[in-house]
């Protein structure tokens, strides 16, 4: 998938989602390299099927710079590699920073099934997670994504989301094509997660060299991209002519 195939699926069906197995011939026994997840895609598919009840699995999970995982559970206990990158992992039903336990590269994180947690990405990360099926990260209390058209409903955080006629009017204070910029750059929002009971919304930034990273909105400030100020400037000529 090219990376401009790949934005255009993030903005019209949601911000995650999975992709082909990376390795066909698992059945017969084989290596899957480590290679960089395209733009766009969050889940590789490297052993066995996650949404299959009692199959092992193995998948690898792509986050960008700055993103919260929302506090969620799984059906079946969970256990997270760091293969690239700086993540962390909490435990509870609600966002707490100070009480993630980093995760560097080469760390493992074990989660039991049903167990409340959350996560965070200080860096680009790879995460591989394995365990037994299904899959399905469950959140906590009700999650909203923000896309390009509309506002949708998260039942599952790794999976698109779905209509929804409840979302909070006051989750997302930024549009989609809202020009920011932060600590990591400056870029276009292409999306968006909010968390009503955590009081929490995250922004996806794509900077002009298709780098993604997330934010929270105290740590993003608008600005005016060239070509707005130059329409600005055209339309301020153009009044000026009009003038008495």
């Amino acid at each position: 998938m090219s990376s401009h195939r790949a934005v255009l699926v993030a903005f019209f069906v949601g911000l995650f989602v999975p992709v082909s197995a990376a390795n066909s011939q698992v059945g017969h026994g084989g290596v899957t390299p480590l290679h960089k997840i395209p733009p766009g895609q969050w889940i590789e598919n490297v052993v066995g099927d996650m949404d299959k009840p009692g199959q092992p699995f193995v998948i690898r999970i792509h986050h960008d710079a700055g993103y919260v995982v929302l506090p969620h559970t799984h059906p079946e206990d969970e256990y997270i590699t760091v293969l690239t990158g700086s993540w962390a992992l909490g435990m509870g039903p609600r966002i707490n920073m100070s009480e993630l336990e980093p995760m560097e590269q080469g760390a493992l994180g074990f989660v039991p099934k049903q167990m409340p947690h959350f996560g965070h990405a200080r860096v680009e990360t790879t995460l591989q997670v394995h365990g037994i099926g299904p899959f399905v990260n469950l959140p906590i209390d009700p999650v909203f994504e923000l896309t390009a058209t509309t506002v949708l409903s998260k039942p599952s955080l790794l999976k698109p989301g779905v209509p929804t006629s409840s979302s909070p009017p006051d989750c997302f204070k930024l549009k989609v094509g809202a020009h920011v910029q932060g600590d990591k750059g400056r870029g276009i929002v292409v999306g968006a997660l909010c968390s009503p009971a955590n009081q929490f919304t995250q922004y996806w930034v794509r900077k002009s060299n298709g780098d993604r990273f997330w934010a929270t909105l105290q740590f993003l400030k608008p600005y005016k991209s060239a070509a707005s100020i130059a329409r600005a400037n055209r339309r301020t000529a153009a009044l000026g002519d009009g003038g008495p």
